[in-house]
């Protein structure tokens, strides 16, 4: 009798569990391609061979020195891998080793951290490129999106999509003050404009506070999201004081690409290009002009 389809099998080969992909796509990083799945359980992740190509490595990197490289840059990730690593039958029959999403933004964002810190291996240094492409395509789209799109999985969510969206990202009450954007971001924000950065014993000039608010946030968070945000915070509260663990995540990955981004830029022209460039598709609020950004940067000048 064989086995329905759709539900978990045994690999009797390997007597490990079997998982079923109800969904298969290609998501694409910018120019960087990956196979994707989503299992019968809803949950999303990649074939796991096509990572170690993402990631920049070779063909022969593969296994215990694609572990190796994991348990140097991200051992929290590793040890999460190691925990629910299992085959994934594709709807094409074939078998491949099953990658969940949230380890991959992990490993970019390290890679790339390391990079700027001047820590990463001179044997790393090849696959920051791809890294930094990577941590652009989630920080425009999300990994959730992407897969979505990609496996077409996007037209089988429920109708309350949203909701749930806000019951993952938001918390239920907001949670007291702790810095969520490190010095390092102001001070290349402010070069941009040739101002210097004092720390925080004024309030940043408001151009500031537009440009986190365009090219942090809302490349990451959706609209009605944001919108659910402001309905719910107080005149003193930020906006990150009500996301959750797992927002939060999401916004220190895209602080870390816009940091990036803004150290690398001549100036704020410069650097606006190169946002549009990283995050489009994303549903940016582009209704902030450069003319505007100037009057504002103008303004804060002649007042210092």
């Amino acid at each position: 009798m064989s086995k329905p389809k759709n539900v978990s099998v045994m690999d009797a080969a390997a007597s490990v569990p079997m998982l079923t992909a109800s969904h298969y796509g290609v998501v694409h990083f910018g120019n960087l391609d990956c196979e994707a799945v989503v299992l019968t359980t809803g949950e999303r992740g990649y074939v796991r061979r096509q990572l170690v190509k993402l990631l920049g490595f070779s063909e022969r990197q593969k296994g215990a020195r694609f572990a190796a490289f994991l348990q140097e840059i991200a051992p929290n990730s590793l040890s999460s891998l190691n925990k629910k690593e299992a085959t994934v039958l594709l709807p094409s029959g074939q078998k491949a080793q099953f990658f969940p999403t949230g380890i991959i933004a992990d490993i970019a964002s390290t890679v790339v951290d390391s990079a700027i810190a001047g820590t990463l291996h001179r044997a790393r240094k090849g696959i920051v490129g791809n890294c930094l492409t990577i941590m652009r395509a989630l920080a425009a789209t999300g990994e959730v999106a992407l897969i979505d799109e990609a496996t077409g999985y996007q037209h089988h969510r429920a109708p309350d999509a949203l909701q749930e969206l806000i019951s993952k990202l938001l918390r239920q009450s907001c949670a007291s003050w702790e810095r969520r954007f490190h010095p390092d971001y102001y001070r290349a924000l402010y070069r941009l404009f040739n101002w210097r950065y004092q720390g925080h014993d004024q309030n940043p000039p408001h151009v500031i506070g537009q440009i986190t608010l365009r090219w942090v946030y809302c490349p990451v968070l959706p609209q009605d999201l944001l919108g659910e945000i402001r309905n719910r915070k107080g005149i003193s509260q930020k906006h990150h004081q009500w996301l959750s663990d797992r927002g939060l995540a999401h916004l220190e990955s895209q602080i870390h690409a816009v940091t990036a981004i803004a150290r690398s830029s001549v100036d704020y022209p410069d650097f606006k290009r190169r946002c549009e460039a990283a995050f489009a598709g994303a549903a940016l609020q582009l209704g902030l002009l450069l003319d505007e950004f100037d009057e504002q940067a103008n303004h804060y000048e002649q007042a210092l």
